[in-house]
């Protein structure tokens, strides 16, 4: 018979860490870059909108996923509305399973993220092509791939300020 490690406990997640990192994922956004590397680069603030979601529930829900989608919006200047919806509708989706989501391991919970993240860049894609845009490929689907392999490095480095120090 095994016993799995109880799960650690942490200290409570302040607010201002919280806003902290969606200032940092938007200027991570902002940073300008060679125009080809732009396409691997994977939704910072969508994987953070989702990270908060999922572990912090009550601060980080649905509106807040719409608001850090207009300033998305209007940083990338591209069409207004399309990262609120894309973030609103994947948040409300995480949401709807964070319960059993927050219980998986990393493993389980980097599959989740990779479905969630694919599931914005389709809203994104049709929105777009709607609009009258036309497709843009297939590597566009490139860098929810690459937040999904990122998503546990994200998860531990976000974890690191909220250990209990061992004394």
């Amino acid at each position: 018979m095994t016993f799995e490690r109880p799960k650690e406990l942490l200290k409570p997640v302040k607010r201002r860490f919280i806003l902290f990192t969606f200032i940092f994922a938007v200027l991570i956004e902002l940073i300008p870059l060679p125009h080809g590397s732009t396409r691997w680069l994977p939704d910072f603030i969508g994987m953070l909108i989702l990270y908060w979601v999922i572990n912090q529930p009550r601060r980080v829900n649905i509106g807040t996923a719409f608001l850090l989608g207009l300033v998305a919006d209007i940083s990338t200047a591209g069409l207004f509305g399309q990262h609120a919806l894309a973030y609103s509708i994947t948040a409300y989706l995480a949401l709807a399973r964070q319960r059993q989501v927050v219980m998986f391991n990393l493993g389980q919970q980097t599959l989740v993220v990779l479905g969630l993240l694919l599931t914005n860049q389709i809203i994104m894609v049709v929105v777009r092509m709607l609009t009258g845009s036309a497709f843009v490929g297939w590597g566009y689907f490139l860098p929810p791939l690459i937040g999904a392999l990122l998503w546990p490095l994200l998860t531990k480095l976000m974890l690191m300020p909220y250990r209990h120090n061992a004394v």
